[in-house]
Formats: C-alpha cells, sequence, structure tokens
C-alpha cells in the first residue's frame, strides 16, 4: 500500500498535542513536511520541533481557526517557509458538551459550531484555490462516533460534528473532478485529554460495548488519516472511515454520567 506522502506538505490543525500531534509524527514518517497549527504557540513549536527530528521540515504556527483573518495569515506564512498545501487535516476540536436545556447552551453551540464546522471551513477556503489550480488536493475531516450515534448530554458536540460530515459529502461531490479528495475519518472513544475526566464507571460502560475491548490510542487514528491522505486512498472521495473498534451504540448513556 502507498502511503508516501514525500514532496507532500501537509497542514494538520489542533496538532501540538493529543491525535493531531501523533498524526503529524506519522506523516512525518511517511516523507511529509508539516505545518504544526495550535491556539498555543509554545506547543506548536515545540512539536514541529519534535517532528523536524524526525528528517523533515516543520513549521508551528498559532492560530485560531474560527478567525478567517488568522487562518489566512497562517496559510500565507506556512506556503512561503513550505510551500503549497497538498493535505489539510482539519483536526483542531473541543469537547465541550451539556444538557440542550442548561441556560448556558447558547455559548456551547457556538463554540462547537466556531471550531468544528466554521474552522474546518476557514481552514479549507485557505487552501483550496491552490488545490484546484494545481488539480491535486486531500481534505481530512475529523469527525466522530457522534456521527453514527448521538450521545445524550452533548447537542452541542453532536451538531457540530455532524455538520462536519455534511460539509465533508458535499465538497467531495464538488470537488472531485477538480483532483481534490474530500473525505473524514470519525473516531471512537480516544485515550487523550477528552476522555482523561471520565469515571471509572464510564469508562468500563465503553470497554463493555466495543468489541476490540480498548479504547482507541492516537496512532489508530493517525493510521487512518494517513492512508486519507495518501495516493492510497485516490479513489476514495466522501467517505467517512470509522476508526472506533467496531463500537456499539449505548442508547442508555449520558456524558453527564462522567
Amino acid at each position: 500500500m502507498d502511503c508516501d506522502l514525500t514532496d507532500r506538505t501537509a497542514l494538520i490543525t489542533g496538532a501540538g498535542r493529543g491525535m493531531g500531534k501523533k498524526t503529524a509524527k506519522t506523516f512525518a514518517r511517511n516523507g511529509a513536511d508539516v505545518v504544526i497549527n495550535d491556539v498555543d504557540p509554545d506547543v506548536a513549536e515545540e512539536t514541529a520541533a519534535e517532528v523536524r527530528d524526525l528528517g523533515v521540515e516543520a513549521v508551528g504556527i498559532a492560530a485560531d481557526v474560527s478567525d478567517a483573518a488568522e487562518v489566512q495569515a497562517m496559510v500565507e506564512r506556512a506556503t512561503e517557509e513550505l510551500g503549497p498545501i497538498d493535505v489539510l487535516v482539519n483536526n483542531a476540536g473541543v469537547g465541550d458538551a451539556g444538557p440542550f436545556v442548561d441556560d448556558s447552551y447558547d455559548d456551547t453551540f457556538e463554540l462547537n459550531l466556531d471550531v468544528h464546522l466554521y474552522g474546518s471551513l476557514n481552514c479549507t477556503r485557505a487552501v483550496i484555490d491552490g488545490m484546484v489550480e494545481r488539480g491535486y488536493g486531500k481534505v481530512v475531516n475529523i469527525t466522530s462516533i457522534h456521527t453514527k450515534n448521538g450521545v445524550g448530554m452533548s447537542p452541542a458536540y453532536d451538531v457540530g460534528k455532524y455538520s462536519l460530515l455534511g460539509l465533508t459529502k458535499s465538497l467531495a461531490l464538488e470537488l472531485g473532478r477538480e483532483g481534490v479528495r474530500v473525505n473524514a475519518v470519525a473516531p471512537g472513544w480516544v485515550n487523550t485529554r477528552m476522555t482523561e475526566g471520565f469515571s471509572d464507571d464510564v469508562r468500563q460502560q465503553i470497554l463493555d460495548n466495543n468489541p476490540v475491548g480498548r479504547l482507541a490510542e492516537p496512532e489508530d487514528i493517525a493510521n487512518a488519516v494517513t492512508f486519507l491522505a495518501s495516493p492510497a486512498s485516490d479513489y476514495i472521495n466522501g467517505h467517512e472511515l470509522r476508526v472506533d473498534g467496531g463500537q456499539v451504540p449505548i442508547d442508555s448513556w449520558r456524558l453527564d454520567n462522567r
């Protein structure tokens, strides 16, 4: 299988930690130069330094993906330093959740949509013209297991990820003939900061309903993203690749059981 990313430049949002960081390193091991985006400039540069140690070029750039002007400035700097963006991974995300009837639900919805949907829109808009002009590009959006079965007490998060899946499928139809492939990876429960706060009971409930019997590790997600970013997936377009161990829906589980 050809997952060689040599001579490709990738921009990964939210890549300072967790799944994004592991994806950046996996890309580097497959030959890609990588732009590390994070809202924290120190974290972005620290990760970029680790990626450079793997023998490729990397630059850390801080930007809030929900701010179109910051995204545009990031892409301009990245292009100057590493060249045109061939691969975009819209990984930046937030885990804020809560009940619909909560007084603060408006803020939670706004945050999830700003980061998951509009953040991905901003980044895609900033790179897509160049991809179309060159007749080549890969966009990989990070959705969620929530796009298959909603989980109680997280309507804002669910809406953010469902909207990103809709964007994925629509752009795939529009851009496929332009040489651009748009796909998504839908992680299940992953050992990251988002799941650190889960109680032992909730964690066990997840494991009991997972045929593989464990949470995903960031490298499990990184491997799937690398596949969709590589030539091995050139005939895959508009697809959501679930990386969840075959997770069985937990209809009665609610996020307030953390």
